[in-house]
Parts: C-alpha cells; sequence; structure tokens
C-alpha cells in the first residue's frame, strides 16, 4: 500500500528531529557523509545522496525513509526521489 502524503511528511519530521539530536556524534564520525534514516533511526551512512537514495528505495519498498546530510547545516532534505536522477 502506498503512504499517504502526510505518512511520508511525518516520516520525514519525525527523522529530522531524531538526526539533529545525534547530529553532534554524527558530525565526528561522518562529518560530509549522507544519513539513510526510518523510524527515527540512523539505518546507514553513505558516501553520496544517490547512494543513500538507492538503498533507501531498495529496502524501504513504501518509500518511508529520509536522507540528511551530515554538517553544519542540517535541512529537511525529506528523501532525494524528486532531486537525484538515477538514470
Amino acid at each position: 500500500m502506498k503512504p499517504t502524503r502526510e505518512q511520508k511528511e511525518r516520516e520525514i519530521d519525525d527523522n529530522l528531529e531524531f538526526f539533529l539530536a545525534e547530529l553532534p556524534r554524527l558530525k565526528q564520525q561522518h562529518f560530509g557523509k549522507f544519513a539513510l534514516l526510518r523510524n527515527k533511526e540512523l539505518v546507514a551512512v553513505f558516501d553520496t545522496a544517490e547512494d543513500a537514495q538507492t538503498a533507501g528505495a531498495r529496502f524501504f519498498k513504501d518509500g518511508l525513509f529520509s536522507i540528511q546530510k551530515i554538517d553544519d547545516t542540517p535541512a529537511n532534505l525529506g528523501s532525494y526521489s524528486y532531486a537525484v536522477h538515477l538514470g
């Protein structure tokens, strides 16, 4: 079943809240990389946004995940599905 827009937004918002709380620790080990997040948990860290997007799409068929760049200016990037060309 395809998630609703509200479900996607809630997932992204919840993950951002978790990410911001963990950011100081993450910056020490993974600065400049990309975090794949789901259900307020860090799933994995990737070198590129494209790699994080590909893994998220592969692991989470429902599309409920988000990606954040680990740096000094966190932003709600949501899921890169509309921003990254995978072809």
